[in-house]
């Protein structure tokens, strides 16, 4: 037998015993083995990748709409994982026109624990994998398994697209009032009342709230009731609006059941603050919840800006704000940003001075007026 062979013979003979070493020390567990299983499950990270987004575009010179595609960096919307309802969702909107069928995802998760995708027609499962394009157009559930096998935990993985681009809306004079003295209400809904900024009471669903004359804030179970309640705050009092210059509003709060997201904005109490004072309650209807300071940071481009009084309604997914100069503020992501609407301008016609804000059940925005003029506007 040659030399060579003799090498090339031992060669292989070597490369066998290594792999059956690797194999062997894998399967074998001593106290010297690294590999440590964990029987805990969650994810704890969860980043969308670029989307696409398709516009309609409508030429100047022909009056043709075509159809334009560009991209969406998913970086840019961050996903809140609520670790106590086990739900995924972005609060920033994505813009409208963004297609979320084919979206890749990236997970990360505790203790290496292992993710599968459920069916959208079935209860089978197929393992999630970073370079797989996910379809969420509508609620899907990804499931964590624990990395030793013994258990597993659901998410629900939802993503809010805006649907504002390509709508109008208009206003239409319903009435106009014979305006009372003193106190000025809008009752828009049958469970929520609007109420004039001089008290600085406002109402929702028969509960108030009020700037103590300690400064702190207040909240009454009833209208109309003597017994109010100090409401615990995550910052300091100096940091609430100021009385008489500040407004509410409330809407269901989507990642958990019976529970409502109240937003309260109002003039800083420091004549050197240019931007309004921001706190926000995520309060479960039977009671309770913390109020949460909302700052503006040197990140955020677009806050929003001093008024004396401003005027709050939640409708169509979005939060407006009308300042003293009657301009609509709009924010997508439930307070944290605003940008001056194009869509949701004041009627051209209105009198006097804007003096509440409220939307209905049935989709319709309200505005009343100084001068008695209750408009009704609508998306069309």
């Amino acid at each position: 037998m040659h030399k060579q062979d003799k090498m090339k013979r031992f060669s292989q003979w070597l490369c066998c015993l290594m792999t059956a070493l690797v194999v062997c020390t894998s399967c074998l567990k001593d106290e010297n083995d690294d590999t440590v299983y964990y029987s805990d499950m969650a994810i704890t990270g969860f980043t969308l990748g670029s989307m696409n987004r398709y516009t309609h575009v409508t030429s100047s010179s022909t009056g043709k709409d075509s159809l334009v595609k560009t991209t969406v960096s998913g970086l840019s919307y961050k996903m809140t994982i609520d670790q106590l309802q086990a739900k995924i969702y972005n609060t920033k909107m994505l813009p409208v026109g963004t297609d979320v069928s084919r979206v890749v995802c990236t997970i990360s998760t505790l203790n290496n624990g292992v993710v599968a995708l459920q069916s959208m027609t079935s209860d089978s499962l197929r393992w999630h994998s970073a370079t797989d394009s996910v379809d969420l157009s509508q609620p899907r559930v990804f499931r964590v398994f624990a990395s030793d096998g013994s258990g597993y935990r659901d998410y629900t993985v939802s993503l809010n697209v805006s649907s504002d681009q390509g709508v109008s809306f208009g206003w239409d004079l319903a009435q106009t009032l014979e305006m009372p003295t003193g106190d000025v209400r809008l009752e828009a809904s049958g469970d929520s009342v609007v109420m004039s900024h001089d008290s600085g009471v406002f109402t929702f669903g028969g509960t108030q709230y009020a700037i103590g004359l300690d400064d702190g804030l207040l909240k009454s179970r009833a209208v109309g009731t003597t017994e109010w309640g100090t409401e615990p705050l995550d910052e300091a009092d100096s940091l609430l609006p100021a009385r008489g210059g500040m407004a509410m509003v409330s809407w269901p709060y989507m990642p958990a059941d019976n529970t409502n997201y109240i937003l309260m904005v109002g003039q800083p109490r420091q004549d050197d603050v240019q931007t309004m004072r921001l706190w926000r309650k995520i309060a479960p209807i039977e009671g309770g919840g913390q109020w949460v300071f909302m700052p503006f940071d040197d990140l955020n481009h677009y806050p929003l800006k001093r008024m004396q009084r401003p005027l709050l309604a939640y409708y169509s997914g979005s939060v407006l704000c009308i300042d003293d100069e009657a301009n609509v503020w709009q924010s997508r992501d439930q307070g944290i940003s605003w940008r001056k609407s194009s869509t949701y301008k004041l009627p051209a016609t209105f009198s006097g001075t804007p003096l509440s804000l409220a939307a209905d059940s049935k989709g319709r925005l309200w505005l009343l007026t100084s001068e008695g003029q209750l408009w009704q506007g609508a998306l069309k």
